[in-house]
């Protein structure tokens, strides 16, 4: 992975043996300032959450979507300023971006990509919160809250799981003045999965609607907000119980690391049927950790494997919320 603001020498000499809290740098993740005085009503009828509600104290999760209710993107979404700042997996705000500019010509609204100014890393681990302090952050955020921090924000996940929004120069500052703490990035990956928090990689985008990746669980769609791209759909899937299928954790002792699109049969008496795929895997000395879209009746006695490794056979883990 490349970026502006850590090279990829520094990179390879970060550890996945992190055992404790730990700050990974996120080269694969960016960010789009949204600029002008149509910003907020503009993005209201693009987004599946409600833009309306943004709060500087506060961040929203959400979608961008297609008009069959198809996701270009997942993401978070913050305020900086009298700006916006999106953020999300690299591969997803740029199919993002590139559908926003395309309708945004009609609204006084401008994007812009940041990666030459901004920079994300991940706050993550046991005991994640005993970081905050060299952060600047003198209390344990509330879950949702984002904090202003000298150059950036602080955005808190989950329990014990932050994203960091910087300034290249803090974030060089940061890396600088922390290196004992580094871990790679694959290691606040792992994080994100066993949190249930997916991400689009470029071969699921386009691929599925919100509730297909648990993002009602998640508060990033708003059923009362009104009209938005691929909306009718969204709220069909609720109302009309056409869901029927979801995002699960599933673990495994493997070698492999399955890309995403990566196909998951289940067992059905003596034969094998493609049942799911992977949304997002990473593997860490051979604990494979996967988010993976499987149908929402999938049980913890069902037997699950990799489709290009047999071997490879998947436990299905508890999500860290309901679904119902």
């Amino acid at each position: 992975m490349q970026s502006s603001w850590i090279s990829a020498d520094q990179l390879a000499q970060l550890s996945n043996d992190a055992e404790q809290a730990f700050i990974s740098p996120l080269p694969a993740f960016s960010v789009i300032r949204i600029s002008g005085p149509d910003q907020k009503k503009y993005l209201q009828g693009q987004l599946t959450c409600d833009v309306n509600s943004l709060q500087p104290e506060t961040f929203l999760r959400g979608a961008h979507c297609d008009a069959k209710g198809k996701m270009w993107a997942t993401f978070h979404l913050l305020q900086d300023g009298d700006d916006l700042l999106m953020l999300g997996f690299r591969d997803e705000i740029q199919a993002s971006l590139l559908q926003l500019k395309k309708f945004g010509v009609f609204s006084k609204v401008s994007f812009t990509d940041t990666a030459d100014s901004l920079a994300v890393l991940g706050v993550s681990g046991p005991e994640a919160e005993r970081l905050l302090p060299a952060l600047g952050v003198a209390t344990t955020p509330v879950q949702g809250s984002v904090t202003a921090l000298t150059g950036g924000h602080l955005l808190a996940l989950a329990p014990q799981h932050y994203l960091l929004v910087l300034t290249v120069e803090a974030a060089r500052t940061l890396i600088q003045q922390q290196i004992t703490l580094l871990a790679a990035p694959t290691r606040f990956l792992q994080q994100h999965i066993l949190h249930g928090l997916p991400y689009l990689e470029q071969a699921i985008i386009g691929e599925y609607v919100p509730q297909n990746l648990n993002l009602q669980a998640i508060d990033a769609i708003s059923f009362s907000k009104g009209c938005y791209i691929g909306q009718e759909m969204v709220a069909r899937m609720k109302y009309l119980g056409k869901n029927k299928r979801a995002t699960y954790i599933l673990t495994a002792q493997s070698e492999e690391t399955p890309a995403a699109g990566s196909d998951i049969e289940v067992q059905l008496e003596q034969n094998w049927r493609r049942s799911g795929v992977v949304i997002n895997a990473v593997n860490i000395h051979g604990e494979l950790s996967v988010l993976a879209v499987l149908p929402n009746d999938i049980s913890p006695e069902d037997h699950l494997r990799l489709a290009s490794d047999p071997d490879t056979q998947f436990r299905v883990n508890s999500l860290p919320y309901s679904l119902n």
